[in-house]
């Protein structure tokens, strides 16, 4: 109390003495012009005027709005230095420092780099563009509290469906406009994570306090990331934190769940070291409404507890080469409760994945100090482990699987910009072997090879009156030994900007090949495979965006809405044949769709508020002769709606809703619907001091109206659950 008292004092008598200088500086006039300009998106000197900038002299109430022509005039401000922070949708913020002149006018300029929007407090930004897709881009460090795992975290994502088999730790599946799992291309660090056996990513077998960023391109990305992207791409990046820092997490929740992490980072010299170690577990058991076909009343969903583990370290260096190595060990261990029609009390899980990469890269890939030319070079090696056990199955004999995989990649990627203003070159290859060795193949060992070759050309150009177009075009060759052949996959986009408003068009081809499972699956009781299954294909997917972008006094933000066509031909899936035997086979399907969303980011009562809302239609019907209607599972409707509410000491409020609409269960079938439901959520995030340590206090209660919901058929998801977690952080 007393260090407190003779602080205040302190700052009490500052004030007092700086009084009448400050007095004295307001009575003189001084002007300061701001020219505000960005380069394209693959240009390094071409500038275009930024227009509905804001120029604000930092902690001194002084701002302006840039004209057409990118200008903005700041004017009574007091002679001296003073510190300029320019700000626009879509770009990142820059801080330029000038020397107001008494009684003139003094210019300056600033080149604001291009970036994704920024929503404080929800972690998602949107209007980000990789490889000519529109992305949404999620930064996990500002994750709003509550969102304790990698698939709460993309339930969040415009037009993105996490499909989960139960509660904390359950197995998770992304599904992106309405596409399979299995089309959901997902890579960590550059190295797919999906399973060679079914073809899907299991989210609840990465940890989310191990990746620092999250980004989301739907559609079908295979000129640029070849097999399994025809519904979209999920990149994973582990965190990869600089200079002396250190961070301790702990957490628990309903279901006897609790975590703790900890991570942190040194430098040596050129050298820098960083990497963490985490472990959450959770009982698991939740109580759920038992349909009235299954008998109804209430139930435990028994056998579901979870243990995860994991950890990496990162040792990095500069220099031209700016060499990196990282090593991670990932575990998992969970029970198999199976459905509630046939559950299991003694079913079991266990997942490990451990690897090592290695990677250097010379030049600058992008931003006004990219290099003009250069090149990236990756090696990685990762090795997984599955087992799954059941000594005494509700149904049939007690079986116990292994599954080894262990797979080698290479990867080398190089950049060109020629003289010529705007236009750009990248290509690339990408080299994998697998090998699976599993005792649920018909042939226990498998040899894999993959081969693909990748460039895209870009060009960005200025029109005139304030319009800037960029076009691109990318194909890429591969050659996978589950398909005959070489196939091409290419893709075309072109977008147009002028004033925040944007139109995206784009056009691509894809494809899939059959997972093992569905060609080599172990023939078994009323289950066979089906070696003659053909790949998936898109042979041409339509893709619009319009947005635009605004800013209105203290607020800015985006509305925008996509519309897309994506048929893809031979979907693989599961089906029983007149003896009930099952079996995959070929379908055809019509896919299309409509995403809206708008998100703000606003000040209001001397608070930053935010919200974001998005809502998606997603037809995807069968187009054959013998079934009809939606495909089983695939909800038509789906919205979201996320507050970030600023409360006095930096405290933030976060309420949200997620709606799921009506799905079909029986293909072909409209019988046995599953209802649509809602789900809210709600959670304050309290900052701390300790010390010199900083830290932040979260507490969350998901599903807050108990809603009994079901994403899949006796899979019931948990009712309402509450979380608490602490952040202490140490360090710059």
């Amino acid at each position: 109390m007393k260090t407190e008292f003779v602080m205040a004092m302190v700052a009490a008598a500052t004030v007092v003495l700086l009084m009448p200088v400050r007095l004295l500086d307001a009575q003189v006039a001084a002007t300061v012009q701001v020219t505000v300009r960005t380069t394209g998106a693959a240009a390094a000197t071409a500038t275009t005027p930024v227009a509905a900038a804001t120029v604000a002299v930092r902690g001194e109430g002084f701002t302006a709005l840039t004209d057409a022509r990118g200008v903005a005039v700041l004017r009574g401000l007091p002679p001296g230095r003073h510190a300029l922070v320019i700000s626009a949708l879509g770009f990142a913020e820059a801080t330029i420092g000038v020397e107001a002149a008494n009684g003139r006018v003094t210019r300056a300029s600033v080149v604001l780099d291009p970036a994704p929007v920024t929503i404080a407090g929800l972690g998602v930004r949107v209007a980000s563009r990789e490889g000519g897709a529109r992305a949404t881009v999620v930064e996990t460090a500002s994750l709003p509290p509550g969102v304790a795992d990698l698939p709460a975290a993309l339930d969040r994502i415009p037009g993105a469906t996490v499909v989960r088999q139960g509660g904390p730790g359950a197995p998770a599946v992304v599904q992106l406009r309405g596409s399979g799992g299995d089309q959901v291309l997902v890579l960590l660090d550059g190295t797919a994570i999906n399973s060679p056996l079914t073809g899907v990513a299991d989210l609840s077998t990465v940890d989310l306090a191990s990746v620092a960023r999250i980004v989301v391109i739907p559609g079908t990305q295979s000129a640029r990331y070849g097999p399994r992207a025809v519904g979209g791409v999920v990149l994973l990046e582990s965190r990869d934190v600089h200079g002396a820092s250190g961070a301790v997490t702990a957490g628990a929740g309903s279901w006897s769940s609790v975590e703790t992490a900890v991570n942190g980072s040194r430098g040596l010299g050129p050298w820098s070291i960083s990497g963490g170690a985490r472990w959450r577990r959770s009982d698991g058991a939740f109580t759920y409404d038992v349909p009235n076909f299954r008998g109804g009343g209430e139930a435990p969903r028994e056998n579901a507890a979870f243990t995860q583990a994991g950890g990496d370290v990162r040792i990095a260096g500069r220099g031209r080469a700016n060499p990196s190595l990282r090593a991670h060990l990932g575990d998992v261990e969970r029970g198999s409760p199976g459905g509630i029609g046939q559950p299991s009390l003694s079913g079991r899980q266990h997942h490990r994945r451990w690897g090592l990469s290695g990677q250097v890269e010379s030049g600058n890939a992008a931003g006004p100090e990219s290099s003009r030319i250069g090149g990236s070079a990756r090696v990685d090696l990762q090795w997984q482990r599955a087992e799954y056990g059941d000594p005494s199955p509700p149904f049939g004999r007690a079986y116990e699987t292994l599954t080894r995989v262990r797979r080698s990649e290479l990867a080398l990627e190089g950049w060109w910009r020629p003289g010529r203003r705007g236009a750009a070159l990248r290509a690339g290859l990408h080299a994998a072997r697998l090998d699976v060795d599993s005792n649920v193949l018909a042939t226990r060992a498998l040899d894999l090879d993959e081969l693909g070759v990748w460039a895209r050309a870009g060009h960005d150009r200025e029109l005139g009156h304030g319009v800037h177009m960029g076009l691109g075009a990318a194909v890429r060759a591969d050659l996978h030994e589950l398909v005959d052949g070489v196939t091409a996959s290419p893709a075309i986009d072109a977008t147009l900007t002028r004033a925040g408003l944007s139109l995206d068009l784009r056009w691509g081809r894809g494809f899939s090949p059959p997972g093992l499972g569905d060609l080599f699956f172990q023939e078994g009781v009323l289950v066979e495979p089906n070696p003659d299954l053909r790949p998936e294909r898109i042979r041409g997917e339509l893709t619009a965006t319009l947005a635009q972008q605004w800013t209105l006094d203290h607020a800015t933000g985006e509305v925008r809405a996509t519309a897309y066509r994506a048929d893809i031909d031979d979907m693989i899936l599961w089906f029983p044949d007149h003896r009930f035997v099952w079996s995959p086979d070929n379908y055809d399907v019509a896919r299309r769709g409509l995403e809206v969303g708008a998100t703000a980011d606003l000040g209001a009562l001397g608070r930053d508020h935010t919200v974001s809302a998005n809502a998606a239609w997603s037809e995807v019907e069968y187009t054959g002769a013998v079934l009809d209607g939606q495909v089983a599972y695939r909800p038509r409707f789906t919205a979201d709606l996320s507050l970030g509410i600023g409360l006095p000491a930096g405290i933030t409020l976060n309420p949200s809703a997620t709606h799921v609409g009506e799905r079909r269960t029986v293909p072909g079938s409209p019988l046995n619907a599953l209802a649509a439901y809602t789900l809210l959520d709600a959670a304050i995030g309290i900052p701390l001091t300790l010390g010199k340590r900083a830290g932040r206090l979260d507490l969350a209660i998901t599903n807050l109206l108990d809603e009994r919901a079901a994403l899949l058929a006796d899979y019931p998801l948990p009712g309402r659950g509450w979380s608490t977690r602490i952040r202490i952080e140490a360090g710059p």
